[in-house]
């Protein structure tokens, strides 16, 4: 027999309570009535709910004109000034940290060079002082900060909120929730780099919502956030995901992980920069001090370079035919392909798609919706989203 789980008034008024809240979320600004009979609920037990929410100045109301007649009305509204979110994406050559309001507007953003194989203190002393900018800068601006996550660029242990490891930058058990926590005095809380861009992807993506999705973050690393039946895939651990670090090819290049062939290292931002030095592309130093590579290479691909074009149509077709797996795998509804090497595979997303669907069972492949993400700012997003939706959850209304 199974046994029901029980409820008392707190419980119930608590669940209406984080109902509203994604209610609107969800869909903006509403009237009291639209919200009760969305949710089923009477228009007492809203009015009660909203009033909680003005008085603690979590939202607000404005007036609207109903109809001809010209009755006034009132639409409820989450105030997107109630606080502040920091979201750090801890990639293995840079670090950037944002500061957004409630509304998920970004305030205050800035990033940072880091040392590959550089030593975690050296790189978080680094981060850290951007962190304390950004809450500066949402001080000046009378913003109180209701929590920070951070994006890493490996694998993480969530519920310690550890920097588990990093198969490139070798960084191993840091504990980085308890030690910013105690200097920051704000929640904090750790993600995987590709798992905050399938964040971004489930709620705020090119098809929010989705239920069976594959996010995969292309940078210097390689890595995938799946959604399988609305659920995010952790694995036992939490490393679920570590899609860059299976063979490949029999290419004779070692990984940074230790082995040789990953797939990492055909498609990731190291050997995209190997290729294309490999067939003559001059990438000079002040292009990689002033504008970065990935900028000017995309910028000359843009203008027809035929030599930078050729290196990346090779590159996503050895991108497409790795996707074939994950999505006879997982049979998504929606792959999406992120991270900073986005916006190059966006240039040559035809030669992605034809490889991918060159060695995937077509009846998984009719439906199937294949995006490229020509944004850095996946992980940021599915960072913040990470605290909005915290906060959601578990709203402090005192």
């Amino acid at each position: 027999m199974i046994e029901q789980q029980k409820y008392d008034r707190g419980d119930i008024r608590r669940l209406n309570v984080v109902s509203v809240l994604n209610q609107l979320r969800q869909n903006g600004a509403q009237s009291r009535a639209k919200i009760a009979s969305s949710l089923g609920l009477t228009r007492a037990t809203i009015s009660s709910i909203v009033a909680v929410f003005i008085k603690a100045s979590l939202a607000h109301e404005t007036e609207y004109i109903v109809g001809g007649a010209g009755r006034p009305g009132l639409l409820v509204s989450l105030n997107a000034n109630y606080g502040s979110m920091l979201a750090v994406d801890l990639d293995l050559d840079q670090a950037t940290v944002v500061l957004a309001n409630v509304g998920q507007e970004i305030l205050w953003r800035q990033s940072v060079p880091l040392s590959v194989g550089g030593s975690s203190e050296e790189g978080l002393a680094l981060v850290s002082t951007l962190i304390e900018r950004a809450l500066e800068a949402g001080e000046v601006r009378n913003l109180k900060c209701l929590g920070m996550c951070v994006a890493f660029a490996g694998m993480v242990d969530r519920e310690l909120g550890q920097l588990a490891y990093g198969p490139t930058s070798r960084w191993e058990h840091v504990p980085l929730k308890k030690t910013w926590e105690a200097r920051y005095g704000v929640p904090v809380y750790v993600e995987n780099e590709a798992h905050a861009g399938a964040i971004w992807g489930h709620h705020l993506g090119p098809r929010p919502g989705a239920r069976n999705m594959v996010y995969l973050s292309l940078g210097v690393g390689l890595a995938a956030g799946v959604y399988v039946d609305g659920v995010l895939l952790r694995g036992k651990q939490g490393f679920a995901g570590q899609v860059g670090h299976t063979f490949f090819a029999e290419n004779q290049v070692l990984c940074s992980c230790g082995k040789y062939g990953c797939w990492v290292t055909e498609i990731g931002a190291i050997a995209v920069k190997r290729k294309l030095i490999e067939a003559g592309v001059v990438i000079s130093e002040k292009v990689e001090s002033e504008e970065g590579w990935l900028d000017w290479v995309h910028a000359q691909a843009r203008g027809g370079d035929a030599t930078i074009l050729k290196v990346l149509e090779a590159v996503a077709v050895q991108l497409g035919a790795g996707m074939a797996p994950l999505v006879q795998t997982f049979n998504p509804s929606i792959l999406i392909v992120g991270g900073r090497i986005g916006k190059l595979m966006s240039l040559v997303e035809p030669f992605i798609r034809e490889a991918m669907l060159a060695q995937t069972l077509p009846i998984m492949a009719k439906s199937l919706q294949i995006v490229v993400s020509d944004s850095s700012e996946d992980q940021l997003k599915g960072a913040l989203m990470t605290v909005f939706d915290t906060l959601m959850r578990n709203p402090n209304l005192d």
